[in-house]
């Protein structure tokens, strides 16, 4: 009786248990990895970009990409799943985590954005200058020629690489000498 009550009891159990690991449930450990993640993500891309090493416009894009894994996951979060649903969820962070250390890691362009708003500023100034008559035709012919010629050295040189921290100085120093001349004029 004993054995016949084993040979039923087990293979009963054996049943319950496949059962309990194969039905939808919740994950409470991968809920809490992957909010810690992507709270992670977020503040990395929010330092990044506080720091220089992205632009707004990579920062955007990568908040984008963090915002629809976010979407995911809450959809995950809030009905009983399987662990294999999880993976592929836990794969796109993977690739998010890459890409944000890999842009991270390159150089920034920002320095030469900043010299590029300061030359559209003196260029407003030059046009600003000659229209109110505080700056002769001749005085912004030379100061265009200047400013144009700054322009043109800094093109070439971030054309195919990154902006050396020598070069960025240079540029900013012919930069400053051009706005002092433009701010004694005016």
């Amino acid at each position: 009786m004993k054995k016949i009550l084993l040979l039923v009891l087990v293979p009963v159990m054996m049943a319950i248990l496949i059962q309990c690991v194969s039905v939808p449930q919740r994950w409470p450990a991968y809920e809490r990895r992957t909010e810690d993640r992507i709270f992670s993500l977020q503040q990395g891309i929010g330092n990044g970009l506080a720091s220089g090493e992205l632009t707004p416009n990579e920062a955007q894009n990568l908040l984008a990409k963090l915002e629809n894994i976010r979407r995911e996951y809450t959809v995950l979060r809030e009905r009983r799943t399987t662990a294999e649903e999880w993976d592929p969820l836990l794969g796109r962070l993977d690739d998010l985590e890459r890409e944000v250390n890999r842009v991270r890691a390159q150089p920034s362009r920002i320095d030469e954005t900043r010299i590029e708003d300061r030359m559209i500023v003196l260029q407003r100034r030059i046009d600003e200058g000659i229209m109110a008559g505080r700056v002769t035709r001749v005085q912004g012919r030379d100061f265009q020629l200047r400013l144009d010629s700054i322009r043109r050295e800094f093109l070439l040189r971030i054309k195919d690489r990154p902006f050396t921290p020598e070069e960025r100085a240079e540029t900013s120093s012919r930069l400053d000498s051009l706005e002092r001349e433009i701010n004694r004029v005016w």
